[in-house]
């Protein structure tokens, strides 16, 4: 679990650029500590004085150091948290300040109107695109939200999730919105990595939620040079990271996550194929078929070669699956469970020799790409499936190139039509 808490640590870091404020290290000095002074930050170690009652046996040593950017140590189960409108900023202002909490007994909270607007978009808006099951949706505006007032690393993250809706459907705001979004995102991620330390049945699928949060935020934010969700220029993707973080959750807690308000429930769509389902499946099977092929041909360690194949096959069981929820009128967020979930099921080894770009994992996950597109409906998918194709071409040896016309045609086709 260490590892996933440093990887996510270290994705917050690459991912956004922390305010300088955050950066800023308090000395302790007396009355106030030089370097909050000189960067005008309000100091938690100012030497005023308090009323009696607020005071409490801890020491100054152990206050930690309030910037305009407060850090949240919400422990799960901990103390729970409600907010008071003490301050409403004017409607000028474009800068999200964020919902400031304290753990003191005298809680004042401030919201401002631009985040009033954020959990207003996401509670008649966002909601609804994360998912189409009625059951789920009820839990991404009800459930979500009250959890998000009781702890709020989960209501930055909601409000981080609807700037970006907003981002997307407001182009010409769009600055505006992903600034908004990279604050509560700022302030989300750093406590969810507290809290998953202190992973536990109690509050597993509170943290289940944010991880998955996080992960749409990552494709919300859209894809960035260098990162191709399953591989990266550097080898290790950041997204990878997010998956194992879900996936400990997932193995840990199973039973308790997924349970009253995250319950699975089956899918009963049609299984049955229309004419046109029946064609594009075909052509996607011949295709994926002539690489088996090549694998068998290529692939002459036999441990390589069955890891390959077997991640063949269940692409073969996505696809069918894919096609007959098309069939049934499903697209985009609909088909998250079954595009993701095959990526999710990936070895170790499998993503090893992606990080590593070897050509023959490499034009696999070209075929897979293909379903990739077929989500672009969903707002935090646009693009995604051209970016990751685009480094594949970037990464596959010449030789290869021939394997991957096919996915390039088809996705882009598919784009124009």
């Amino acid at each position: 679990m260490l590892g996933i808490l440093q990887a996510l640590f270290c994705f917050h870091q690459r991912y956004i650029e922390l305010p300088k404020a955050d950066s800023v290290q308090c000395d302790e000095k007396r009355p106030a500590c030089s370097n909050c002074s000189s960067h005008r930050i309000e100091c938690g170690y100012h030497d005023t004085a308090e009323p009696a009652r607020s005071q409490t046996p801890e020491s100054a040593s152990e206050r930690p150091c309030r910037s305009r950017h407060q850090n949240y140590r919400h422990a799960a189960g901990g103390p729970k948290h409600s907010f008071k409108l003490s301050k409403i900023q004017p409607p000028q202002t474009t800068q999200s300040t964020g919902i400031q909490s304290s753990l003191s007994s005298d809680l004042t909270s401030t919201i401002s109107l631009a985040d009033l607007q954020l959990l207003h978009h996401y509670t008649i808006d966002t909601y609804q695109t994360m998912t189409t099951s009625p059951d789920l949706q009820t839990m991404w505006q009800k459930t979500l939200v009250q959890w998000g007032i009781e702890f709020p690393y989960i209501l930055h993250l909601i409000l981080a999730l609807s700037a970006l809706h907003l981002a997307h459907e407001q182009p010409d705001l769009q600055e505006q919105y992903i600034q908004q979004a990279d604050d509560h995102f700022s302030f989300g991620v750093r406590s969810v990595t507290s809290v998953f330390s202190e992973l536990n049945a109690d509050n597993c699928q509170r943290v289940y939620m944010s991880a998955v949060m996080i992960c749409f935020i990552y494709l919300g934010r859209g894809p960035r040079p260098g990162e191709y969700l399953i591989f990266s220029d550097s080898g290790p993707a950041e997204w990878v990271v997010l998956m194992r973080g879900v996936r400990l959750i997932v193995t840990s807690h199973r039973a308790k996550v997924f349970c009253g308000v995250l319950e699975i429930r089956p899918n009963d769509q049609s299984r049955d194929l229309t004419a046109e389902m029946r064609d594009e499946l075909h052509e996607h099977t011949i295709h994926t078929e002539a690489v088996k092929q090549l694998v068998e041909r290529d692939i002459t360690d036999d441990e390589t070669r069955g890891r390959y194949l077997a991640v063949i096959e269940n692409l073969f069981e996505i696809m069918r699956e894919v096609y007959e929820r098309r069939s049934a009128g499903s697209s985009g967020v609909d088909l998250m469970d079954l595009v993701m979930g095959w990526f999710y099921r990936l070895s170790e080894e499998t993503i090893g020799s992606l990080e590593r770009k070897k050509p023959h994992i490499l034009v696999i996950l070209a075929h897979w790409a293909v379903l990739l597109k077929y989500m672009d409906s969903a707002w935090f998918m646009d693009g995604w499936a051209e970016h990751m194709l685009s480094g594949i071409s970037t990464y596959l040896h010449e030789d290869f190139r021939p394997w991957i016309e096919w996915p390039l045609k088809k996705v882009y086709r598919t784009r124009i039509e």
